[in-house]
């Protein structure tokens, strides 16, 4: 059986037995730089929240896991320079961020010179997303997305059939609508779509790996769902591919789900696994409509 995820960075999982950490450590900061005053003290000017910043530390044994390369495959995923999907264990999603530092202290040195134990220190700091949450202290937190997202995961169908209602309203209003404002309409309700779909994506996803499967064509998708959802709204040509790159992602997807819903192969795959694949392929194939209807709106 599968090792239950702690938590997800882009496609790294940060699991038992595998990257375990013993601590996670959360920082946020407020600027109040100071305005000089002659003859008085300064005076300081609230201007908001630098970004969150995650700290997480673990020791890794080379002896009975893969130690050092797994620190190793963290600097290669912070090479990448991109901002990276954060997923705790509960398929709640906190949002985009971005490797700024990772160490490793070494320990417990053998004769040639080998590690028997790696300490590891991951530092992360939040994107920025365009559009924030805000908490009741009227800021951006990245707990702040918990409370949202829930709703989505209790009922993921019920959340895109009512983005799903609202699209011929917006298709409708395009039509007779000058070409810039239609292509930001279908950008905002394409950020509105994914909004919902990535956290439903993430927590059946999540319900899979808990029953003991993983499915790796999950992770080529969410990565398009966070460049969809990051990218600035820059011309109808542009949007029309991100949703076709979307619908791509979601096709291998929904082909690797059919074959599980069907147990294609009843040793790997069981009645619960079948089960959820169902859930998935619906969650799938009501985005894959949105995304066609999004598509065929653009000017």
């Amino acid at each position: 059986m599968a090792e239950r995820v702690m938590l997800a960075l882009g496609p790294f999982r940060f699991e038992m037995g595998q990257a375990t950490y013993q601590s996670l450590a959360m920082s946020q900061s407020w600027r109040w730089p100071e305005q000089a005053r002659i003859g008085r003290e300064p005076a300081l000017q609230f201007t908001g929240r630098e970004p969150a910043e995650i700290r997480l530390q673990g020791v890794l044994f080379p002896g009975f896991d893969a130690g050092l390369k797994q620190v190793e495959e963290m600097r290669a995923l912070a090479d990448l320079g991109k901002p990276l999907q954060l997923v705790d264990g509960l398929g709640r999603v906190w949002g985009s961020w971005v490797i700024v530092e990772v160490g490793d202290t070494r320990s417990v040195l053998m004769d040639d010179g080998q590690p028997r134990r790696v300490g590891f220190d991951m530092k992360l700091k939040a994107y920025g997303e365009d559009e924030t949450v805000t908490d009741y202290s009227g800021g951006w937190s990245p707990f702040a997305v918990l409370s949202v997202v829930d709703s989505v995961l209790t009922d993921p169908i019920g959340a895109i059939d009512d983005l799903l209602g609202s699209l011929p309203g917006l298709l409708e209003e395009t039509g007779t609508a000058s070409e810039v404002t239609s292509v930001a309409s279908v950008h905002t309700a394409l950020k509105e779509l994914l909004a919902a779909f990535g956290p439903s994506l993430n927590g059946l996803h999540s319900q899979l790996r808990s029953a003991g499967l993983t499915i790796h064509a999950v992770d080529p998708l969410v990565q398009q769902v966070i460049s969809a959802a990051n990218a600035p709204l820059t011309s109808a040509a542009a949007l029309d591919t991100q949703i076709s790159a979307l619908l791509t992602a979601i096709n291998a997807l929904w082909t690797t789900a059919a074959q599980i819903q069907a147990r294609t192969d009843p040793v790997l795959y069981s009645p619960r696994h079948s089960e959820i694949a169902g859930e998935l392929i619906a969650l799938l194939e009501k985005t894959r409509t949105a995304l066609v209807w999004l598509q065929e709106a653009l000017p």
